[in-house]
Order: structure tokens, then C-alpha cells, then sequence
């Protein structure tokens, strides 16, 4: 346009500046928001790369004033151990560990990083240590997952050797001989004896001459340098995919020579980074105890890698060493450019556009081919836009008069061609693309979302939280027709609760009332007025603690028993109180002193009316909530403690154990899980004892023998009058849920006074335990159901209606929208748990398709389970 107007290339009758300004005004604003953008990017990359990071530096390499130091103005952080350094004792040397105040970009891969709560993860660190018990941490993830509840990891520790190692197992662990929580100082100086902290030339563990067969393949221990190198080389290209790094202080991996006297220092085998942030293989690889020995390996997993842009919550600091950092993260590496959302007007208008602008260039080609071959007809007729084939031909209507004698103009011989002809009537048809239409439309999008934030139906007054528009495409929310959710913590609360069971064949709990408003009736009221089947065969969830079997039957196996539970029912609270990830915390509440105070105060005040005015209203405030938080503790934890849970349904299931059965969580160590309860075991008897581990009782024999076809709600609880003992069962295995398989399950070992017996716990969706192979029975019992030939054998038919009884219950309480879990046990004898530990040890340690190997080894041993129960957990709706 501005060439058509200024030049003589081609005609524009449109002047330039009528189109020019209001389109430079929408190409800036758009210029600018996005120069806006990439500034606001660039500061946060900026901020986010100088972050102030703490590493565990040796004190003489921050104090050295070396030339070749590249680090300059090395400093220390004050705020970590009020800026002095840590005394490691290293032998006999005494080695000074400083807290260097570092830049996150300046994090390289094998330093040792110092986190503290509330600080996000610089680095994919592999956790080291933490200031919890049994090292610990508590991270949130919402920022990576968008989930909001926090995620338990852990240090690594040294898989059971066998059931004989089990005893010692707290001393396996990386943690040392001390399984409650470490001070900073203890585990800096650990951390400094097994790595180059406190060993400056030290080996890495992987080159101990004993662990050769645990080398990568090709690689040897032969001696040469050349070798050695290659060794090197071949190392680190299976941790680093063949991409060499600069380690800073780290040293090379040189061969070591047998019986050579070296220091070993713990070295990390990693995966390649990935993007994987749910999955994590590695392992490490420890110094040996003493010279002639192997190093020991510690797997790792991905509940040992604490994520970049992770905050760390609950814990107080954490030490881990950096696997992964800059742009090998997962988190960057999951980091993709946003994409372009258009809402359904803004993908009319485009069309809409794209329409005009295709009739516009219709428009002009045609016009164009149309104009430029009339022109050539008619160029003899065209004087009165100066085009003339004869240069001598005077003005028309100039030939009278004096006017005669005008000189002939100067003509034009040849019209515009075709190119000319389309950039004139391009500008002449500018007009055609609608600018001012996304103007329009951009300003009602802005309003839409100001009116979204201005709505007070989506405001949420008892957080203060407006609805906040993140999205332009506000436009579309008026073609909402259908929801489809994914129910949990869209469309419910996502707080769990643990309604009903089925155990030998009867409920326990009532059904919940949204299945029927009738039911909201009481027990008793309901069994009364309408006698309701359903009613009749549900029994309050307490009723489960009532002895087992009768005194007559009770001979079959040992009258000892008559006093106990069901085999069933006993095995079903301990599957709830064991099978589990959940860990036991200190309850951080501030203030609890003050809080205290004033409750005691509110009490001797409240019969006076007149002399409530004598407390502060902070104190009134502080007292009100102690109170109301003792009355809404319903997690079932001890005193002054608090449940972590992964997931909430397994956080229902400890509960209840905890509130309804008086099974409850202490917590867990290296040492394995400490529960209390009052009910007796049936494991107390030496002879049901031995038959379990010689293989003469089995689960489905005992759970006959002890099966009770009755309840009568008169009978007292096993439980009464006892008084709780204290447990520790250890945890020799934990095979974790995943997709494929549906369900987890631990290997544990019952304490010494109840028969150390190896058991199976296992717990999973009803359609991944319910399967012939993975439970005793269920072939049998189709077999059963399609004869005519009825079980003679006691065991057997309490077995079958056991199963029948939860296959039907799972289908009652799936009608009334309960989430099931069905649970099963499995006696092990100590062959077949040695057999299986080593081969469970062999997969932890892989580094080549763990997860693979980890899941054949946990399908080998979930066979032959014994459903000993089924439970029914409530996800309430959300309000409206």
C-alpha cells in the first residue's frame, strides 16, 4: 500500500495510513505482550538458575586461595549450623565439612545437597539422609503431578540377605545401627566416611576386586592403564548414556589391583536420564566392611529420588546426592511448549477469515486478468487516464478555439500489466479482512474472564478463593453439555472412610445411606419395623472381634483357640494394620504448650459465665482449636502422631484398624512395623505354631477349623478385658502396586513371641484376586458350582462359603458405590522364603529391567493366596 501510494509501481487508491494505524496499534499490543512474556521467562530463568543452594563441601577446598580455583568468593551459609562446620571423624583423621552456598546452576552431578523444609529440590537428588525417623522425607509433587497430598520417600537400604539376616537387619541399613531419627551432625559424618568428603583418592566400591562379575559388560579388572581408562569409560557411559560430564572434584574409576590397599567410597549407578518420573533404576554400590569382603549394593527405586521442583514438607532438612541435574532432570525434560489452545468462536472466526480471504484473492485474480485485458482492447478510449497509442493526438474537446494550438499530453502507450493490476486492487479490497473483528473479540474475552472472577456463585467464601480464569477460552463454557469425571477428587471429596467388611461369609457394617434413603433408619429400628434380609445379615463393624469357634468344635484343633478370633478375622486385621506404606510422624502443631494452657483455663472458667471475659481471646482461640482437633482426630494414630499415607484409601484402612478393632500403628523402622493390640493370637500357640511352619496347617485349615457360622451379638469381644501389647513384625519384602498387576502385597515375619512365621500379606482389586492361581479355590469352587456333587470335607465347604459369601458381598457393595479392596494371606515356609529372597535380591540389585523383574518375581510368589476378607470404603460426594 505505502509502495502503490509513494511509488509510481503500481496505483493505490487507499491511503496507507488509514489501514497502517490500527493495524501497527493491534501488532503492537500483541508485539508487546509477547516481549512481555519472554522478559518475564527470561527473569524467571534467571532467578530460578542463581537460586541459593547449599552443597557439603570439605572446608580446606572453600578456605584454599588456589589460582586454579575457578570458584571465586567462596562462601558458607550461615543459616545451616549457624555457618560452622561439621567435625567429620574419618579413621583417625578429623576431616572439617563446610554448608557452601552455591548457585543451582552450579550443581553438578555427584554433589552432596543440603535441602531444607519448604525449599524446593534442586536436582533430582537419591535421598542420603533426613532429620526423621528412619530417614524419611515428605515431599509435595503438585507443581510436577499437580497432586496436592504429600509423598513418602525413603533412604535407600540393603535388601534381607535371607530369614536368617533378618534379625540384623537395622545394621543392613544405610541409616547405621540407629533406626530412630539422626542428628545432622551423625549423618554428615556417615555420609563423609562413604564418600569423597572424607576420602580424597578414594575407589569407587564398584571396582572392588570382589565384586568383578558385578562389572559392565566387556569391562575386566586386568591391569594396565590404558585399561583402567577404558574401565572408566565404559562405566560411566552406562550411567551417562556415553556422555562425558565434568565431574569438578570427583576422580576418575581407575582398576584396582587385588589386595591392594585402597579406600573405597560408595559409588551411584544410574539409569540414562528420561522422562519418566514415576520410575527410577539405579543402585549403590557401598564400601566393603573390611578388605577381603564384597561391596554390598542398596537398589534404588523411584521412593528414594526426590524430583527437581519438589518442595520438601514435614521434614525439617534432607541430604541427597544429585543424579540428575540441569537439563537431565525429569522435570525439564518432561518440559514441552505450551500448546495452543482456540476456543470454539475463535476457531469461526478463523474459519470464517480464512473464507473472506479466499474470495478476496478470488476477487483480485479475477478483477486483475479482467482489467489488465480490457485495458489492452480498449486503450484508444482510455484518454481520460492518459493512455494513448498515438503520441500526437492532442486532448479531447481541446480543438476549439485558442485551445487548438495546446501541445499534445504526454501519453501512456501501454496499460498496467497483471501484477499491477493485483497489488491496486489488493489495496483496493483490503478492507474485505476483518482487523477490528479480533479487536472486538479479544476485548470480550478479557471481560468474560474479569466476569468469571466477579461471579460470586463460583466463589469460595470459606477460603476467600474467587474463581480464577487461567484460560481463554471462557467463550466455550456455554457449549458445556455433559461432565465426564474420573469421580475421585473431581466429583467426591477424596476423604476416605471405612464403612464395611466381609469376613467368614458375614457383613459387618451397615450399608451406607446414600444407597437407599430408607436405610438411614437405625439398626435396630430397621430390623424392628420392616425385618429387612439385608439388615438382618449386617452386623456392627465391633461385632467382627467376637470369638471364633465353639467349644465343641474346638477340640478339632486345640481348645486354646476357643478364646481367639477367626483365623480369618485375625488375619484380616493384620493384613489392615500391616500391608500398608503408611509411616507414623510427630504432629507439628505449634504452640501446643499455649494451646494446653489455655484449655486448662477455659475449664475452670466455663462454669462461671460471668469470668469467661478473663481469658484472652488468642487463648479462647488457641483453646477452641485443641479441642476441636482432639475431637476431629479420626486417623486412629497415637498420641501427639499423625498418619502419612500415600493414597487415602489406605490411610481408611490403618484408621480403621486403629478406631473400629483396636489394631493400631506405632510406626515402622529398619527393625520392620510396631503395632498394638489387645485381641490374643491364635499365633501364641507353639503347636498351631509348627504346623505352620512345617506345612501341616495351612491357612485354609485353619481358617475351617476356626470358622464360626454364627455371630450372636451378645457375645463379648475377645478383646475386653485385655490389655494392649506391643508387636513388631518384619518387613523382609514389599511388592508395590502397579497397573499390571493390581494389588501389593509385603513379605513379613511374626515377632518371636507369636512363632516368627514368614507370611504373605496381600491386598488388590477384587478382579485381580478373585482369580484361579492367584487364590486357593475359586477353581474349585466353579467346579463345584457346575456339579451336582456336594463337598463332604468340613474345611472345604467353610472355604467355599467364604467365597461365595464375598463374591456375593463385593457385588452388594459395589451397588451402593463402596470401593473394594479384597485381602489374602499366604503361609511361608523358611525354604521357600529363602529361595524367594534371593531371588527378589537379585532383581532389586538390576540395573537392566528391574521393573520387569521386580513384577515376575511378585506374580511367583502371589499364587495359592487365601482370601481371608473383603472391605468397603466410602468416597463421599462433594456439597451440590
Amino acid at each position: 500500500m505505502f509502495v502503490g501510494y509513494y511509488s509510481p509501481w503500481f496505483y493505490s487508491s487507499v491511503n496507507p495510513w488509514t489501514t497502517l494505524g490500527p493495524l501497527a496499534v493491534v501488532v503492537s499490543v500483541s508485539l508487546a505482550q509477547e516481549g512481555y512474556t519472554d522478559v518475564r521467562r527470561h527473569v524467571s530463568d534467571k532467578t530460578t538458575n542463581n537460586h541459593p543452594c547449599v552443597v557439603l563441601r570439605r572446608a580446606e577446598e572453600i578456605d584454599s586461595n588456589d589460582r586454579k580455583n575457578k570458584r571465586k568468593n567462596r562462601i558458607r551459609d550461615l543459616k545451616v549450623n549457624k555457618g560452622k562446620d561439621v567435625e567429620a571423624k574419618v579413621g583417625t583423621t578429623v576431616v572439617p565439612i563446610a554448608f557452601e552456598s552455591v548457585n543451582r546452576m552450579k550443581i553438578l552431578t555427584g554433589d552432596i545437597v543440603f535441602v531444607r523444609n519448604r525449599e524446593m529440590i534442586p536436582a533430582d537428588l537419591i535421598l542420603l539422609a533426613s532429620a526423621n525417623e528412619g530417614g524419611s522425607a515428605y515431599v509435595e509433587t503438585s507443581s510436577i503431578d499437580g497432586e496436592t497430598n504429600l509423598k513418602l520417600r525413603n533412604s535407600p537400604h540393603l535388601p534381607a540377605q535371607g530369614p536368617d539376616a533378618l534379625a540384623a537387619s537395622s545394621c543392613d541399613s544405610l541409616l547405621g545401627n540407629d533406626s530412630g531419627a539422626e542428628s545432622l551432625k551423625h549423618a554428615v559424618q556417615r555420609i563423609a566416611n562413604m564418600s569423597l568428603l572424607g576420602h580424597v583418592d578414594g575407589v569407587g566400591a564398584v571396582l572392588n576386586p570382589k565384586n568383578a562379575d558385578e562389572l559392565p559388560k566387556g569391562a575386566s579388572l586386568s591391569r594396565g592403564k590404558s585399561l583402567a581408562n577404558n574401565i572408566s569409560t565404559r562405566v560411566l557411559q552406562s550411567v551417562f548414556e556415553g556422555r562425558r560430564r565434568d565431574f569438578g572434584r570427583q576422580q576418575s574409576m581407575t582398576a584396582v589391583r587385588e589386595g591392594e590397599n585402597v579406600s573405597y567410597v560408595t559409588t551411584l549407578t544410574s539409569e540414562p536420564p528420561n522422562q519418566h518420573v514415576n520410575n527410577y533404576t539405579g543402585k549403590l554400590t557401598l564400601p566393603p566392611q573390611s578388605a577381603d569382603s564384597r561391596s554390598e549394593s542398596a537398589p534404588l527405586g523411584a521412593e528414594n529420588l526426590l524430583l527437581r521442583g519438589a518442595v520438601l514438607r514435614n521434614t525439617e532438612w534432607v541430604i541427597g546426592v544429585a543424579c540428575f541435574t540441569g537439563s537431565d532432570t525429569k522435570l525439564v525434560m518432561n518440559s514441552v511448549a505450551t500448546p495452543s489452545k482456540f476456543s470454539q468462536l475463535d476457531m469461526l472466526i478463523n474459519r470464517t477469515v480464512i473464507l473472506v480471504l479466499g474470495i478476496m484473492i478470488a476477487s483480485v485474480c479475477s478483477l486483475g486478468v479482467l482489467s489488465t485485458v480490457l485495458n489492452q482492447r480498449k486503450i484508444g478510449t482510455l484518454w481520460y487516464a492518459g493512455f494513448s497509442t498515438d503520441p500526437n493526438v492532442p486532448w479531447p474537446y481541446f480543438n476549439l478555439g485558442e485551445s487548438s494550438n495546446l501541445e499534445p499530453p504526454v501519453w501512456k502507450a501501454t496499460t498496467p500489466n497483471y501484477l499491477q493490476n493485483t497489488f491496486m486492487f489488493i489495496t483496493m479490497l483490503s478492507n474485505f479482512v476483518p482487523l477490528s473483528l479480533y479487536v472486538s473479540v479479544e476485548m470480550i474475552t478479557i471481560m468474560m474472564m474479569l466476569y468469571v472472577g466477579w461471579d460470586l456463585n463460583m466463589y469460595h467464601a470459606e477460603t476467600d478463593t474467587p474463581a480464577s480464569a487461567r484460560s481463554t477460552i471462557v467463550t466455550d463454557l456455554g457449549l458445556v453439555e455433559y461432565i465426564f469425571s474420573d469421580k475421585t477428587g473431581t466429583l467426591t471429596c477424596n476423604v476416605m472412610e471405612f464403612k464395611r467388611c466381609s469376613v467368614d461369609g458375614h457383613v459387618f457394617g451397615m450399608p451406607v445411606a446414600k444407597a437407599s434413603p430408607q436405610r438411614a433408619l437405625s439398626f435396630n429400628e430397621k430390623n424392628e419395623e420392616t425385618g429387612d434380609e439385608e439388615f438382618e445379615s449386617a452386623r456392627p463393624l465391633k461385632r467382627l472381634l467376637a470369638a471364633g469357634t465353639s467349644a465343641a468344635s474346638a477340640e478339632n484343633i486345640d481348645q486354646f483357640a476357643s478364646e481367639k478370633l477367626t483365623f480369618n478375622a485375625e488375619m484380616f486385621l493384620r493384613v489392615m494394620s500391616i500391608c500398608h506404606t503408611v509411616v507414623v510422624e510427630k504432629d507439628q502443631v505449634p504452640d501446643e504448650s499455649d494451646s494446653t494452657d489455655a484449655s486448662k483455663e477455659i475449664l475452670k472458667t466455663e462454669s462461671n459465665v460471668s469470668s469467661l471475659s478473663l481469658l484472652t481471646p488468642m487463648k479462647r482461640a488457641k483453646a477452641k482449636a485443641t479441642k476441636a482437633r482432639k475431637k476431629e482426630k479420626k486417623d486412629g494414630s497415637p498420641e501427639g502422631f499423625v498418619y502419612q499415607a500415600e493414597s487415602p484409601d489406605e490411610g481408611a484402612l490403618v484408621a480403621a484398624a486403629s478406631n473400629e478393632f483396636g489394631f493400631q500403628l506405632l510406626g515402622r523402622d529398619s527393625s520392620g512395623v510396631h503395632i498394638s493390640c489387645s485381641c490374643p493370637s491364635l499365633l501364641e500357640d507353639e503347636n498351631i505354631v509348627e504346623g505352620m511352619k512345617d506345612g501341616t496347617l495351612t491357612a485354609k485349615v485353619l481358617a475351617g477349623k476356626t470358622a464360626s457360622n454364627e455371630v450372636d451379638e451378645n457375645d463379648i469381644t475377645v478383646d475386653e478385658g485385655c490389655s494392649p501389647r506391643k508387636e513388631t513384625w518384619t518387613i523382609l519384602a514389599v511388592n508395590k502396586f502397579d497397573s499390571d498387576r493390581k494389588r501389593m502385597s509385603v513379605l513379613v515375619r511374626s515377632p518371636p513371641e507369636l512363632g516368627s512365621v514368614s507370611m504373605l500379606f496381600c491386598k488388590g482389586a477384587d478382579s485381580a484376586m478373585m482369580l484361579d492361581g492367584v487364590c486357593e479355590g475359586v477353581g474349585l469352587l466353579e467346579d463345584l458350582a457346575t456339579s451336582d456333587v456336594e463337598s463332604e470335607s468340613e474345611v472345604q465347604n467353610a472355604e467355599f462359603a467364604s467365597l461365595l459369601g464375598i463374591q456375593a458381598h463385593l457385588g452388594e457393595f459395589a451397588t451402593e458405590g463402596l470401593r473394594t479392596l479384597v485381602l489374602g494371606v499366604k503361609i511361608m515356609t523358611e525354604e521357600k522364603t529363602e529361595e524367594w529372597l534371593a531371588k527378589y535380591k537379585e532383581a532389586a540389585t538390576s540395573i537392566e529391567n528391574r521393573d520387569k523383574k521386580l513384577t515376575d518375581v511378585a506374580y511367583e510368589v502371589e499364587t495359592g493366596l487365601h482370601i481371608v476378607g473383603a472391605t468397603a470404603i466410602e468416597d463421599k460426594l462433594q456439597d451440590g
